[in-house]
């Protein structure tokens, strides 16, 4: 338990026994093709839409590929167990059909508004890309359902200014007509009803941030970790890339057990876990570690 192999998870998870994991929950390559061949914004901040990981040859080849990464993750997925798949627009509904042939049920989409996206460039003509989606799905009907406030499992919001916050600067500048004009416009707007399913939260900032460009924030995570599984549950993620998946669970008391191809990002990862023993001298579960199978 608490391992990470540092190999591939496809085409087998061999080191994983069937029916043996309680929860998926990955971020794997999106294929993001559309920034190829654009040389002359190579180095610009918002171009990260061309990853060393999205290295597929064709669309062909990459939903292939996660076909066999999902029917892996059927065979080790205990009766009841729920999955959560991170993906672009582009493949929404060819994904829903890979895991639904798979063996799974999809459930639902939820959608994460990040509140920092990067910037478009007005050159390339195109929107910022503020909405990356989250496709809850199941092996049979879900074992474990740790239902939360419906504020916090349809549109829970980890945003810098709170209703409270904005109620406060009314009540402090409501004498000055202007001001009380906006601030009342800005109540009445938070106080509409919100779209279920939503999650609003910025994308990694600050000390949690690494080198990994596609990093998940652990906000994001860990709600859907708590609804969907138990504390000493297993939690398998096949692509664990800055181990977000991994501190997670720790987090929050479950096991876990991945996969990362990459050794660099592996190294990102035990400095991870080193920070966190360091942070809790008290943990009592397995001591996280990263295995390199072609050294043993």
């Amino acid at each position: 338990m608490n391992t990470v192999f540092n190999k591939s998870c496809h085409p087998k998870m061999q080191e994983i026994a069937d029916a043996s994991v309680n929860l998926i929950f990955t971020d794997p390559p999106y294929f993001q093709y559309r920034a190829q061949n654009v040389k002359g914004l190579k180095n610009h901040k918002d171009v990260v839409t061309e990853f060393e990981f999205d290295g597929f040859r064709s669309e062909k080849e990459y939903l292939a590929f996660l076909e066999d990464v999902m029917k892996e993750s059927y065979r080790v997925a205990k009766e009841g167990a729920s999955g959560y798949l991170f993906c672009a627009d582009d493949f929404v509904s060819y994904l829903n059909r890979i895991i639904e042939a798979a063996g799974f049920k999809v459930r639902k989409v939820i959608h994460w508004h990040k509140t920092n996206p990067f910037p478009a460039i007005s050159s390339r003509k195109m929107f910022a890309n503020s909405m990356e989606l989250l496709i809850h799905f199941s092996k049979g009907s879900p074992a474990t359902w740790n239902h939360k406030p419906v504020n916090e499992m349809h549109n829970y919001r980890h945003t810098a200014i709170t209703k409270a916050d904005i109620e406060a600067l009314i009540e402090k500048y409501h004498k000055e007509d202007k001001i009380g004009q906006l601030l009342a416009l800005m109540k009445e707007a938070v106080g509409k009803d919100t779209l279920d399913n939503l999650i609003e939260n910025p994308i990694c900032m600050g000390k949690e941030r690494t080198r990994h460009k596609t990093q998940k924030p652990l906000k994001v995570c860990i709600p859907f970790i708590e609804i969907s599984s138990n504390p000493g549950d297993v939690i398998l993620d096949p692509f664990m890339g800055a181990g977000s998946t991994a501190i997670a669970a720790l987090k929050t008391g479950r096991n876990f057990v991945g996969y990362e191809i990459d050794a660099g990002y592996c190294d990102l990862m035990q400095q991870r876990f080193d920070s966190f023993m360091l942070q809790h001298p008290g943990f009592n579960g397995e001591k996280p570690k990263i295995i390199n199978l072609s050294s043993i």
